[in-house]
């Protein structure tokens, strides 16, 4: 997505922002934009905010621990249409002059550093594209009165595209997120059977949260009812992340649980999943992770809390003033339900190609209870090729002949980084068809009936 990418911090699920990044309950990006006579929407050259802070916790400094983790300055801009040409970036800083020092400038971005000013040069950023770093690194100085310090103000500009601001208000002091964790793994769940979890948090921190709470709800192998009227979710059927946004405050040396345990439903094929949660601020919620303002809504009454003591309750060190979370785990009756998973080779006659061999679902592959090889009969007309072990590197293995020379390829694994076929289209035969083949323990798997899959080629021009 992004030029020189920086790192990444850790997220919970993907999706899209809109044109500016809004916080749900308040706290929306500031920015005002100008342009004389300005040309179609469609010519027009424009950066807009993906992410950007509203909020920045300082954390205290305290001996003898020293200085603690400050939060990542995180920004996030893209050109969405036409190329931005010489786009730079400017912070002012002077609300944390006296209360930490700046360092840690990332070069890469073409950022130097005056005093508490810091400059980034851009360059030109390409339609589509975008720029995704840190800027800056802040860390906290003794003896800083705790308390709103001022704002941290972003400009952007560039030769083309109207300039844009961005303002951070600064409070010393930091909220510290918490939440329960040490949830029990869920045994014998029942394919379409309920799956619960009651989240709680907390906020071990010397500042409270005066604006909304966020929780997200995600789930693997399991869906989301529309339940609660104050949550928001990723689909109106089959959901598998919502969103919903309490009220607040969240002070410091509180804490709360769900009034009552959230539900979700197995899939029907789940063989094993997760059912988890995490909070946020509401006024900075990781933008991947945001739900649009038009996401389906539950229709039932709101998802609401009571107090609880969080005194066991644990954070994330590194980010906590930003969110905090746990998860259950479930296994559901079909844990042991080997499902083997069908694959496509594509590619043009007379070409030699790489295709991935999905592992099987389902726990207990392998003849013994143990992993095993997979067994592929090929589609008429596609021909292995043998790939020597020694011939390549990488945490991946490649399928190889079985014991009869017209019999099934024995594809082993598993490996980290999966198990490749390497084959020839010899020919075209339209719908040529083999198989994927998982083995496994009768004893533990009486339903061999999905034991195979199907294996076909999409001939390419």
């Amino acid at each position: 997505m992004s030029r020189r990418r920086a790192g990444r911090r850790l997220t919970y699920a993907a999706v899209a922002c809109g044109v500016a990044l809004v916080a749900a309950g308040g706290g929306a990006l500031a920015f005002r934009t100008g342009h004389p006579s300005p040309p179609p929407a469609s010519a027009r050259a424009v950066l807009q905010f993906r992410s950007a802070l509203n909020v920045f916790y300082l954390p205290r400094y305290s001996a003898p621990a020293g200085a603690p983790f400050a939060p990542e300055y995180h920004v996030v801009l893209r050109a969405p249409r036409r190329t931005v040409r010489k786009a730079d970036i400017s912070f002012d800083l002077s609300a944390f002059k006296g209360k930490a020092d700046i360092y840690g400038v990332h070069k890469g971005y073409g950022c130097v550093r005056s005093g508490f000013q810091v400059n980034c040069a851009l360059g030109d950023i390409k339609g589509g594209e975008g720029a995704d770093f840190l800027p800056f690194h802040v860390k906290p100085r003794p003896d800083t009165a705790p308390g709103p310090a001022g704002t941290v103000t972003m400009t952007v500009r560039s030769a083309d595209a109207p300039t844009i601001r961005h303002t951070t208000q600064v409070i010393v002091g930091s909220p510290y997120l918490t939440s329960r964790q040490g949830f029990s793994k869920l045994t014998g769940v029942r394919p379409g059977g309920p799956v619960s979890i009651t989240p709680a948090f907390g906020n071990k921190g010397d500042t409270g949260v005066t604006g909304g709470i966020t929780l997200m709800l995600n789930t693997t192998e399991a869906t989301l009812p529309l339940r609660y009227r104050n949550c928001r979710y990723d689909k109106a059927v089959g959901a598998t992340r919502a969103q919903c946004d309490l009220p607040g405050p969240l002070p410091a040396g509180t804490a709360f649980e769900t009034a009552g345990p959230v539900t979700a439903v197995a899939d029907r094929t789940a063989k094993s999943g997760i059912l988890g949660y995490s909070v946020w601020r509401t006024v900075d919620l990781d933008h991947l992770s945001r739900l649009p303002a038009s996401a389906p809504r539950g229709t039932g009454e709101p998802l609401r809390l009571r107090p609880v003591d969080g005194g066991a309750f644990t954070g994330i060190v590194a980010r906590r003033s930003e969110s905090a979370g746990a998860s259950v785990e479930f296994d559901s009756t079909r844990k042991y339900d080997v499902e083997a998973v069908g694959f496509t080779i594509k590619g043009r006659v007379g070409q030699v190609v790489d295709t991935q061999v999905p592992y099987p679902r389902g726990y207990g592959w392998g003849a013994a209870g143990g992993y095993d090889n997979l067994w592929v009969t090929l589609p008429e007309g596609v021909s292995l090729v043998e790939v020597a072990p020694e011939s390549h590197s990488g945490d991946f293995l490649y399928c190889r002949p079985g014991p009869r020379k017209d019999g099934p390829v024995a594809c082993p694994g598993p490996e980290a980084g999966g198990t490749l076929i390497r084959v020839r289209i010899d020919r075209r035969v339209e719908g040529a068809r083999g198989s994927v083949t998982a083995p496994s323990d009768r004893s533990a798997d009486p339903d061999q009936s999905n034991n195979t899959a199907p294996v076909t080629v999409r001939y390419l021009p």
